[in-house]
């Protein structure tokens, strides 16, 4: 599979279809907020705690979560059935996503969103793929996307929801590349960090360049890391994601709570259940004696 016809698949593993039932349910919820740094409007999807009450004083952890437009309506019904048996901490769950849900809208801007650098050659692809013009595609918006969680969408779910300065990240596939950028570009955000089925082969690997150059300033990385996949996968995902979790083995750092799983006989699009399920239980377990 040529490599940028492998970009193409990892980020449209759904039909380029999503159902309109689904993007009614949507539409239905959700608060807008919008970027002061890409100037994006972003549409929030939040997930509560059994027993939350706005007026007593207990506060809650937060896991923001990407691609809303699909994430949302499985990670709700998970959070749902794992709060109600007591399996995991009470937290409250913010899906993002685009406040325009048509599916072209979604992909372009969640390659835009989640991806650390430009690369003209997959936006060309993504545009061919989307049959858009190619000026509505441009990948690289990282760092804007990330001071944009920072500034305006973790402050407003602040104002409006009893939180606690505890905040985690979780995605996949491009949305698992983005999680682990944040990893090592803002330790001090987050806590908590679901990255599965990474698309750590982004830009000939750039990802693990700048894991080495944090590696070289940093001793220290405080939080409770999951990292998975499926064992179906295609195979050529699989050497970055290894090697970003080896270092983090080798390195060996102060504070560093890392769990990793593959999950046999899943594909790219087939382990996003069990890599949701498991990432809630893992980063937000409550242990049992």
């Amino acid at each position: 599979m040529k490599l940028k016809n492998l970009f193409f698949f990892i980020i449209s593993f759904f039909i380029p279809n999503l159902s309109e039932a689904q993007n009614e349910n949507l539409s239905m919820n959700g608060q807008i907020v919008k970027s002061a740094f890409n100037k994006k409007e972003y549409q929030l999807y939040v997930s509560l705690p059994s027993n939350y009450n706005p007026s007593d004083t207990i506060h809650y952890p937060v896991l923001y979560v990407l691609d809303a437009s699909y994430s949302y309506p499985l990670i709700s019904s998970i959070h749902n059935l794992l709060d109600s048996s007591q399996e995991i901490e009470k937290i409250i769950i913010v899906a993002i996503g685009d406040k325009d849900q048509s599916n072209q809208t979604w992909m372009s801007s969640r390659m835009s969103d989640c991806t650390p650098s430009n690369d003209p050659n997959v936006d060309a692809e993504i545009a061919n793929g989307l049959n858009i013009p190619k000026s509505e595609v441009k990948t690289g918006g990282a760092k804007e996307f990330l001071a944009t969680i920072r500034t305006n969408i973790i402050p407003f779910i602040n104002k409006n929801y009893k939180t606690k300065n505890d905040y985690g990240i979780l995605g996949h596939s491009v949305g698992g590349l983005f999680a682990g950028y944040c990893l090592i570009n803002a330790p001090d955000l987050f806590k908590r960090y679901g990255i599965n089925s990474p698309s750590f082969l982004w830009n000939n690997q750039e990802i693990l360049s700048n894991q080495k150059n944090f590696i070289t300033k940093n001793t220290e990385l405080n939080g409770k890391v999951f990292i998975s996949y499926g064992s179906l996968e295609p195979e050529i995902m699989l050497p970055s994601i290894n090697s970003f979790i080896n270092t983090l083995k080798d390195r060996n750092y102060k504070g560093l709570t890392l769990t990793t799983q593959i999950f046999e006989n899943e594909t790219h699009t087939s382990v996003v259940a069990a890599s949701t399920s498991r990432a809630l239980k893992v980063l937000y377990g409550i242990k049992r004696e």
